[in-house]
């Protein structure tokens, strides 16, 4: 193949990029220093070296490849000596940045940092045989675009040869093939989760014919796609490695094993089960890791779940039938692709617990709070709703609350700004009421539930750690699914407002 003169660290014209996704390997400026020469795959300057990079290293005579290491920020000669006669401090080897190492065609060595390096920061490459190190810094994050491995899960790299890589950028239609290095399996780039699928901003890759055993593997550095000024940048985690398992080419199949048995209230979603709602799908993913790409009525949607996890898929249409092509993939590759078919419910309200004051800076019980929020499409009767916690419960007031909106329940001895806590936001809608709770709401971390005049739970706040004094428990987003803890988190309070604050 023709080369194509054009630097890869460079924002370009499409008339410059290699005419291939990946580039050819081929001859790079090199750089020497004290014996070792070093250069980058993709090709770029000692001032601005790619986030993701192979670094090939050479040296005269030999170079020995065991005493070679990349390490983020600069090295001094005391480093270097101890690198050199393996009498390594722990606080220098925990600069060492993870790399794969292997023997190049041209009898180079080859560094693959298997994680992407940091913006504008320095780095070097050192060598203890012989004695020498390169210095660089690492291009500005806007250099080019970072396509994140979004599955398998870290603690799965060596699973399943089924990569996903997703970004902020719709990526077009594209089908390339690529090996992995050093000297692993033939596999196949193609767009989303599944062809003609979800995950428009993801790069799927999907190996063939792969032994049981093998790698660690590390993908292309690098992909050009056509329509687009710039170079990809591919998280670099490793497939393969100790403990990879089953490493067979990726099946469609039923997950028997992992299926779950729906409620009488839930219908099947592929390994899963929902509750269909409104403009929403209330999940339950089977107990297993899973990737899920989810499209059609217009969501294009890519998530993944843990072991028996909850999900909450929103942005259908109320009151419609609805069709969606739901993929999934197990760690071990293994795919399952149906569709699924149901009718929406009539728009309603969905009134959540989002954030919970209950150990102010102020006076206990007269500054606690409790703030809903309604995440519907129609407003909410409020007095057909109950907060309940360990202290008791306290039933609403007749008041509506308009969808989007939110309302801040507080005692009747409440002080809007008693110049300690955080005031409610001028535009909240504070609902006053004899008591919250019997004796106010306990802050030691106890669960509280919203429910409705049936006494059945609507929403739910986990038991956190007991808050410091002036921080809220908030729900990370009104539509997080209630069973999930990363659903929640302490936060500087922000009453009557989206919660935005700083998480602690």
């Amino acid at each position: 193949m023709q080369k194509v003169a054009c630097p890869l660290f460079a924002l370009v014209v499409v008339a410059c990029r290699p005419d291939l996704p990946i580039p050819e390997a081929g001859p790079r400026p090199a750089t020497q220093a004290a014996g070792i020469t070093v250069a980058f795959e993709p090709e770029a300057p000692v001032t601005a070296a790619p986030r993701v990079l192979r670094v090939h290293v050479a040296a005269e005579p030999s170079l020995d490849e065991a005493r070679l290491f990349l390490v983020r920020g600069e090295l001094r000669d005391s480093h270097l000596r101890q690198i050199e006669r393996d009498d390594i401090s722990k606080a220098l080897a925990e600069r060492f940045v993870p790399s794969v190492r292997w023997r190049a065609d041209d009898g180079s060595v080859v560094l693959a940092p298997t994680v992407p390096l940091d913006p504008d920061e320095t780095y070097a490459v050192a060598s203890g045989e012989p004695r020498a190190s390169v210095a660089f810094v690492v291009e500005p994050a806007e250099a080019a675009p970072l396509l994140v491995r979004a599955w398998p899960p870290a603690e799965a790299s060596g699973a399943g040869l089924f990569g996903l890589y997703c970004g902020d950028v719709t990526l077009p239609e594209v089908s390339f093939e690529a090996t992995l290095a050093p000297d692993g399996p033939l596999g196949a780039f193609g767009r989303g989760v599944a062809p003609a699928g979800a995950g428009g901003a993801c790069l799927r890759f999907v190996g063939r014919g792969l032994a049981a055993e093998g790698g660690p593997w590390v993908p292309p550095p690098v992909v050009w796609l056509p329509g687009l000024p710039w170079p990809l940048r591919v998280d670099p985690r490793p497939f393969g490695g100790a403990g990879n398992g089953d490493l067979g080419e990726a099946i469609e199949g039923p997950l028997d094993e992992a299926v779950l048995e729906c409620e009488a209230f839930e219908v099947p979603f592929g390994p899963g089960c929902v509750e269909v709602e409104d403009d929403r799908l209330l999940g339950r993913a089977p107990a297993a890791a899973m990737l899920w790409g989810i499209a059609g009525e217009g969501l294009d949607v890519v998530m993944t779940t843990g072991k028996n996890e909850r999900f909450v898929l929103k942005g259908l249409p109320a009151g419609k039938d609805v069709s969606l092509d739901v993929a999934t993939i197990d760690v071990h590759g293994r795919q399952r692709r149906l569709t699924f078919s149901a009718t929406t419910l009539t728009p309603m309200p969905h009134v959540v617990l989002n954030e919970v004051m209950a150990n102010p800076l102020g006076p206990e019980p007269d500054q606690e709070w409790v703030e809903l929020y309604n995440d519907g499409s129609v407003e909410a009767a409020l007095g057909e709703l109950v907060i309940s916690d360990i202290g008791g419960e306290t039933v609403l007031p007749e008041i509506m609350l308009p969808p989007g909106r939110f309302a801040v329940i507080v005692n009747e001895t409440f002080v809007v700004d008693d110049e300690i806590d955080v005031p409610p936001a001028e535009d909240a809608l504070l609902v006053r009421v004899p008591a919250l709770g019997k004796s106010g709401l306990g802050n030691g971390g106890e669960i509280v539930r919203l429910l409705d005049t049936r006494g059945r739970t609507i929403s739910r706040f986990p038991a956190i750690p007991k808050p410091k004094a002036g921080q809220s428990v908030v729900r990370r987003s009104p539509d997080a699914p209630d069973g999930v803890r990363d659903s929640f988190q302490l936060a500087e309070p922000t009453p009557g407002s989206a919660n935005t604050a700083s998480f602690l």
